[in-house]
């Protein structure tokens, strides 16, 4: 699985397109904003006709992952979102991207998936791994023979987490989540915003995200 960075300014979170050499099999992870769809459209074109991407995998609901998706639907790709994501943009609205002046497009998900599920991205099968806390809907995509990990916005780069601090949002249940992703034997880090990292500062980055996690979670009271 060839990994190719797309998008990722300003608004945009960081969209990946991933190939197979082998059975020219292309499928994205996040489809931005939406407000630079042109530009993004313009780097998938330079690598494969855009119409050929199958699938769309997001990773949760905020507008600036989700914000591109209906252009991607006209293309002919389909849709990948967990339950509480797929709900969302159902109803055309999400309370955190609302917070930022945003509505969401209103769409069908064309498959619903969670925790312990697996999709076909780049060729090859992909673990779906349910990680709440940044939001209800968050997931992430493990492809465990590679060791290459998508974090959305739980985890990010050297040691970064998710905000936790929106209406639906959960410390606890991030911490839970970021601690899952830390026992991954994770070789390359593919984040919803910021720089991807490889090899030995991929593990560092979870482990240096898994203190950080743990130094937000408040004590619990005396008894």
């Amino acid at each position: 699985m060839r990994v190719v960075p797309v998008g990722g300014r300003g608004f945009d979170c960081n969209v990946f397109l991933l190939k197979d050499p082998a059975s020219n099999a292309y499928d994205l992870v996040d489809a931005g904003v939406g407000m630079d769809h042109e530009r993004v459209l313009a780097e998938v074109a330079a690598v494969v006709d855009p119409h050929r991407v199958r699938h769309v995998a997001v990773t949760h609901e905020h507008f600036d992952h989700v914000g591109g998706l209906p252009r991607w639907q006209e293309l002919g790709a389909r849709v990948v979102a967990s339950g509480p994501t797929a709900d969302k943009l159902r109803a055309g609205h999400d309370v955190t991207s609302k917070m930022f002046g945003a509505d969401l497009p209103v769409l069908e998900v064309d498959a619903v998936v969670g925790d312990g599920d697996h999709v076909p991205l780049g060729g090859v099968d992909v673990a779906v791994l349910g990680t709440p806390g940044h939001s209800p809907g968050s997931l992430c995509y493990w492809h465990e023979a590679s060791g290459t990990l998508f974090s959305g916005d739980t985890v990010f780069a050297q040691g970064g987490i998710g905000r936790f601090d929106f209406p639906d949002g959960d410390v606890r249940d991030l911490e839970a989540s970021i601690l899952r992703l830390e026992r991954l034997p994770v070789r390359s880090l593919h984040c919803g915003h910021g720089p991807s990292v490889d090899g030995a500062e991929a593990g560092a980055s979870l482990h240096g995200s898994a203190r950080y996690v743990r130094s937000c979670v408040p004590a619990d009271p005396a008894p």
